[in-house]
């Protein structure tokens, strides 16, 4: 089941991942259809802001024409070089001035007439002939010469842009202009070329035109064969930290509004900085446009061509939402088919794992009824979910009886309180129970393993190896161990009468150290067998070497320190619990390296072993020997202090003094001792 679930989970994983992936790869799509859309309208605006541009161009360029035709006229090039000169001498005749006046008056009209771009000499009314203000004058370079009928003599405007014309000597347009009656205009002049044989050598004089925007321009750019309902065409200029802009499209014409340069959110801002550019940005109206720019190099004017964004993306956005529909549903069809195929796919191999399952647990309560130890199972309530048949064999029950009891309906209370008493400790327990079962005496393996899967974690699994065989065994092979080595330590006290006793008080000494220092109870076994056994090797010693009362000569010396390894050779063929024989091996070796057999030093001597030494010299200064009698027990202790660091561990030699104060039959240890008439000697 849980391979099932995580099986799922991966499946539910890897779809999510794919629908998302489909998601993105969809959206990624539509980005893409819409970017492509753009970009046809930045070619589709282009192209109507080009053609805006060519018909302002071919406005400027015929209106620049005709006003150059008039300036290169050579009555109006010989009327301005002639006032000069009568200006300058004051001998014109006055008759036939007036003649040319007129002659020039007559060419000022019929050119106002043919171009068509100003309002009409005749026919208007005279109350508004000061609303009018347009129409062509010649000025000389310290006067006006002549003008048309509703030409503004006044304007400030004029004057300004024939000193730059004369000064420039080249035709020029200005940019649209707010009059002293704030309508919108603009100038085109153009210098009158000298006449040499008059005298005339300067660029003194032009020909400028006031034009009225509405009449001329704007027309020029209305755009009868376009569908769209929202492009406009705005006609801007910077002028300092300002764009000055106005749409000749929006009736009646508003002029000359002012957005800050800053505002480059703004279409006409972008329009003014970005010429030629193409963006998405907000207009004057906070509507959402796409704008683009082009220059009329004539006046400095700036083109800004824009069309609202929901209009030109209409169509667009219509198809784009129809195409992502259309994915969606794809998408959401292949994650509907892809779960249907998972759900028959899923319940087919859960059928499957449940058939698995069915002959797994078969398999198991064959292997579990296989196996003789008794085995059983108890949840967290401590209730019986599973024994095996072993168990209910071996208790005469059958298992569906007791099946969510309690264990007190398969064991005695003593019995099964003393089970229940293992599920208090941690993690897995082992333990060696002797239990009473049915009016008789087992011993039990008992391993209590709590479960790991989450759905089972109260519950905990018994397994009960009877071991009562192997103990009656183990008890025999020890009882018959004791005996071996009572016979050892008795013959060894019969060959050596004057160290009766000794191994069994080095014993106690040793046990009472190890004990007094916090050493486990395995190691005190040990240390304990070790002390018994130390000096059996003194068997194979000569008997008048033991018993001679002198001075031993330097070769009895070397035999009996050969004692301890006549005792290795004798304890190898005996089988110990724990390094008894390490602990033999080393009692002898002394913390500076001068003991024997191999000279080590320090830890590396067993810290047993130098409880070991610590004890059996103790006991062997404390007892009499052949050669001299027993010492104080506060000479030994001296003694032993002073070779601390040196022969024993000082530690050690510490918790002996210690052990000596704190206990009252201390002063037992160093009376004789007498041989059992049994023959036994006492055991630790």
């Amino acid at each position: 089941m849980n391979r099932i679930s995580r099986a799922s989970l991966v499946a539910s994983v890897l779809l999510l991942l794919f629908v998302l992936a489909c998601v993105w790869l969809v959206f990624r799509y539509v980005e893409s259809e819409q970017a492509r859309d753009l970009q046809n309208w930045q070619q589709r605006l282009g192209v109507i802001a080009e053609s805006q541009k060519r018909g302002i161009d071919a406005m400027l360029e015929k209106q620049v024409g005709q006003l150059q035709t008039l300036a290169t006229n050579p009555l109006v090039q010989i009327a301005l070089a002639e006032s000069l000169l009568a200006d300058e001498q004051a001998t014109a005749d006055s008759e036939q001035r007036r003649g040319q006046f007129h002659h020039l008056k007559n060419l000022l009209d019929a050119t106002v007439t043919a171009a068509g771009v100003f309002h009409p000499l005749q026919a208007q009314n005279n109350n508004r002939a000061h609303d009018i203000n347009d129409g062509i004058a010649l000025y000389s370079r310290k006067r006006l010469l002549l003008a048309s009928r509703y030409f503004p003599l006044q304007d400030a405007k004029v004057k300004q842009w024939l000193a730059q014309v004369v000064e420039q000597k080249q035709v020029s347009v200005s940019p649209l202009y707010r009059n002293a009656a704030g309508q919108a205009r603009y100038l085109i002049a153009a210098p009158v070329a000298p006449v040499q044989s008059l005298g005339a050598a300067r660029y003194n004089g032009a020909v400028i035109a006031v034009i009225d925007p509405a009449r001329a321009l704007y027309p020029a750019i209305r755009r009868h064969w376009l569908t769209t309902r929202t492009d406009e065409t705005l006609l801007a200029r910077r002028e300092g930290e300002s764009v000055i802009y106005t749409s000749p499209l929006a009736e009646p014409f508003p002029l000359f509004y002012t957005q800050p340069l800053s505002a480059t959110h703004l279409a006409v801002v972008y329009g003014v900085g970005h010429v030629g550019g193409f963006a998405r940005k907000q207009d004057y109206r906070g509507h959402e446009v796409l704008v683009t720019s082009r220059r009329i190099q004539p006046g400095g004017w700036i083109l800004v061509q824009k069309i609202d964004t929901d209009e030109a993306l209409a169509e667009s956005r219509a198809h784009q939402r129809f195409i992502l529909i259309i994915l969606l549903l794809f998408v959401f069809f292949i994650a509907v088919t892809f779960i249907a195929i998972w759900r028959h796919a899923t319940s087919v191999h859960l059928q499957k794992a449940m058939n698995r399952l069915a002959e797994r647990t078969a398999l198991l309560n064959a292997v579990g009824d296989s196996i003789r130890d008794s085995i059983f199972l108890l949840d967290g309530k401590r209730k019986l979910v599973m024994l095996n048949q072993a168990l209910a064999d071996f208790l005469g029950v059958r298992a569906t009886d007791v099946i969510g009891r309690s264990l007190y309906h398969l064991y005695e209370r003593d019995t099964a309180d003393r089970l229940l008493a293992l599920l208090e400790e941690d993690e897995v327990r082992n333990r060696e129970l002797r239990l009473p079962v049915k009016g008789r005496r087992y011993d039990y393996h008992a391993t209590v393993v709590p479960l790991r899967n989450e759905k089972y974690r109260h519950t905990h699994l018994f397994v009960l190896h009877d071991i009562t065989e192997l103990k009656d065994a183990q008890g025999r092979h020890n009882r018959m161990m004791e005996a071996v080595i009572r016979t050892l330590v008795r013959l060894t006290d019969i060959h050596d009468p004057h160290c009766a006793c000794h191994s069994e008080r080095t014993a106690e000494v040793a046990v009472a150290i190890a004990r007094a220092m916090g050493l486990e109870q395995k190691a005190i076994g040990a240390l304990s067998m070790a002390a018994l056994l130390a000096n059996v090797g003194k068997l194979y010693v000569p008997r008048e070497i033991l018993l001679r009362e002198g001075e031993l000569s330097a070769e009895e010396k070397a035999e009996l320190r050969k004692s301890t390894g006549y005792t290795l050779d004798i304890l190898r063929q005996l089988r110990f619990e724990g390094p008894v024989l390490r602990i033999v091996e080393q009692k002898n070796e002394r913390l500076d390296g001068g003991g024997y057999p191999a000279g080590l030093k320090g830890e590396a001597i067993m810290l047993e072993a130098r409880i070991l030494a610590v004890a059996n010299a103790f006991v062997a200064m404390l007892s009499a020997r052949a050669w001299r009698e027993g010492k104080p027990l506060e000479e030994v202790l001296d003694t032993l202090f002073a070779q601390a660091d040196s022969h024993y561990d000082r530690k050690v030699v510490s918790t002996l003094l210690y052990v000596a104060e704190n206990r009252n039959d201390w002063r037992n240890w160093s009376k004789g001792c007498d041989l059992p008439d049994n023959g036994q000697a006492p055991v630790m």
